[in-house]
């Protein structure tokens, strides 16, 4: 599952894909602007990032910037990177 955002934290575009290539690489078309990437791995095919009891995530995840939060996702800002021209970033899913 991969799901983009926009700088004020609008999510714009949800994307549900096989994986089944290591890395899996992904073709987005965005316009210039800054953008937030989350992914996870949903290896059980249920539609959402499980968790443990303690509601810590079982599932691999991660976001654009490979940014990591403390207790729970990392803020906006640290997810978010400028797209100016043809690039590519990579995620790291942990």
């Amino acid at each position: 599952m991969l799901r983009i955002s926009n700088s004020e934290g609008e999510e714009f575009k949800l994307l549900s894909l096989p994986a089944d290539a290591k890395p899996l690489e992904i073709e987005v078309a965005l316009k210039a602007g800054s953008y937030a990437i989350a992914a996870y791995h949903d290896a059980n095919n249920n539609k959402k990032l499980d968790k443990s009891f303690t509601g810590i995530p079982t599932e691999n995840y991660g976001f654009s910037n490979n940014a990591r939060g403390t207790f729970g996702p990392p803020s906006l800002s640290d997810q978010l990177f400028d797209l100016n021209s043809d690039s590519s970033i990579s995620i790291e899913l942990k």
